[in-house]
């Protein structure tokens, strides 16, 4: 393993497409070594992003005032305390009471020992200035992209954002404020996929970029998370040792986890994101096939240029 290379792999989206049973799968890997922490929010923690902004606050002494940051922090380590989980009481103290930096963030990583990275849908929005600095950071990691149907993912995101208010239903919002939601910053961001391609690959080159389906969860679980692991471990292990991280436990590689309410998407809500994206979803049918093609019949009962309608796990950019 490069023992230099203080972060192996990001994952960079998108949100609702698999991302926390990525998580959940590569946490119970042999050989990776995974933060208790998902979904870092360290570059995309400027007020630019339409995000959580975890990390907004540098300086420790701005935070340390406020009663809600030191009952979240004291929780959060008591917590890891009373499990007996040591090294996450040692890594959530540098977390919440150090100043915040990129210094700081490679620092996060020193302890862990094995294939380093963190998983952060939102950073599908990142600009070319700030996934330069993840470059910076570490130009060898390898990525990975997982993508959903746009359609789905949209409606998923939206329900997502109703899970906890209790007896949620549709009777209690109309339909112009699901629109609003669906043409807001922060959905369109996520689920422009091209977009997330185009910037990633103008810094970090195209071998380093794997994308994964959604539907392959379902699919072929097996294949697609040894195909991450093995694509995310070929530059950190030998071959005949990088085998062996693919033995991971069979009940957690079918885990449903994060799972969004279910609720049916009202008909003028459907055609407004069948119209929003029908094009984005024809070239990237066209350009790729696979479960890309599989997502423009189903969701448009027509088929693209494209006729390879083999469903591959995951794909390399080209």
């Amino acid at each position: 393993m490069k023992e230099n290379t203080p972060i192996n792999f990001w994952g960079i989206g998108a949100q609702k497409a698999g991302t926390t049973w990525l998580h959940y799968n590569l946490s119970k890997t042999p050989g990776f070594a995974i933060p208790p922490v998902k979904e870092f929010h360290y570059f995309d923690r400027d007020a630019k992003y339409p995000s959580p902004n975890k990390l907004s606050e540098t300086k420790l002494k701005n935070r340390i005032t406020k009663v809600t940051f030191l009952k979240k922090a004291s929780r959060t380590i008591i917590s890891s305390l009373f499990k007996g989980k040591m090294k996450d009481v040692a890594f959530n103290f540098k977390w919440y009471f150090s100043d915040y930096s990129d210094k700081w963030y490679i620092s996060i990583f020193a302890p862990f020992k094995g294939i380093k990275g963190e998983i952060t849908p939102s950073y599908s929005m990142l600009s070319k200035e700030d996934i330069s600095r993840m470059y910076a950071m570490a130009p060898d990691a390898k990525l990975v992209l997982m993508l959903r149907n746009p359609v789905d993912r949209a409606w998923s995101h939206f329900r997502h954002t109703k899970k906890r208010i209790k007896g949620f239903t549709l009777d209690s919002v109309e339909d112009s404020e699901i629109i609003a939601f669906m043409q807001s910053e922060g959905q369109e961001l996520r689920s422009n996929y091209v977009r997330t391609i185009n910037n990633f690959t103008s810094v970090f080159p195209k071998e380093q970029l794997l994308i994964g389906f959604f539907d392959a969860i379902m699919d072929a679980p097996e294949q697609l998370l040894d195909e991450v692991i093995q694509f995310i471990s070929s530059n950190n292990k030998p071959e005949e040792e990088s085998k062996k991280l693919s033995n991971v436990d069979d009940s957690a590689i079918k885990k449903v986890v994060n799972k969004s309410i279910e609720l049916d998407c009202p008909p003028a809500v459907l055609t407004l994101l069948k119209e929003k994206y029908h094009d984005m979803s024809l070239d990237l049918a066209n350009q790729y096939g696979g479960y890309f093609n599989k997502w423009y019949f189903e969701t448009y009962g027509k088929p693209c240029e494209n006729k390879d309608d083999r469903l591959f796990p995951t794909i390399l950019v080209s």
